[in-house]
């Protein structure tokens, strides 16, 4: 019993540093008993005036997670989408030559039931939490929204990473929804899907829909 318990500690392990040295899915869990105090209420009064129908604030919380704090900066009350209770965010960090590039990507889900909405007051404030990577290469953080067809941007961290995280992987066709067209779904749909670029499900779907119905006729 000891011996087995051992074995699953060390592929716990395992699978942790493998999601600290290479790009990840994102993990982030949204924290429903979340409550702004008045001190990050200033923090979100002092970031430049825009027209973004959301604010982003990103906060170091511990070692392992950084907190992602997101303002309804409207009049409304909106709803912003969750699959799972993880937010549509993922971490960009910047390469050697400053260019900000993804090092961590987003699978969705094949169930109906994991979608819902999250309903966020006039200038309410919701949370959520999000690995904390570590590793030999410096550089800088930053977390990406999708909402509504658009990205918005959360302010910039120092943080460190594995290099490898910045390393793209040539095939994500195994990641739903793209496993419903396999290697067929060029690699830049790809991109556009897992890294929640704007119109990137639309493509998506577009492409599905013509090669299925070529396929039909031929």
């Amino acid at each position: 019993m000891k011996f087995k318990i051992g074995i699953l500690i060390l592929l716990l392990c395992q699978i942790v540093k493998a999601q600290q040295s290479e790009m990840s899915v994102n993990q982030n869990q949204y924290n429903s008993d979340f409550t702004a105090s008045s001190e990050l209420k200033e923090q979100f009064e002092i970031i430049e005036e825009s027209n973004n129908k959301f604010k982003l604030v990103a906060k170091s919380k511990d070692n392992e997670k950084i907190s992602v704090f997101i303002q309804n900066n409207t009049n409304e009350i909106i709803e912003l989408s969750h699959q799972d209770n993880q937010i549509y965010i993922l971490q960009e960090a910047m390469d050697k030559n400053g260019l900000w590039k993804p090092i961590e990507y987003w699978e969705s889900s094949d169930c109906g039931n994991s979608f819902g909405q999250i309903k966020i007051e006039p200038n309410g404030i919701i949370e959520t939490e999000s690995t904390k990577y570590q590793g030999s290469f410096k550089t800088k953080i930053r977390f990406k929204l999708s909402a509504d067809d658009r990205v918005f941007y959360s302010n910039i961290l120092d943080g460190s990473i594995n290099p490898n995280k910045l390393i793209i992987p040539n095939d994500f066709s195994f990641l739903w929804p793209l496993v419903l067209m396999g290697k067929e779904t060029p690699i830049e749909i790809q991109k556009k899907v897992i890294f929640l670029e704007p119109n990137g499900m639309k493509e998506f779907n577009e492409y599905f829909t013509k090669s299925k119905s070529k396929k039909q006729k031929d």
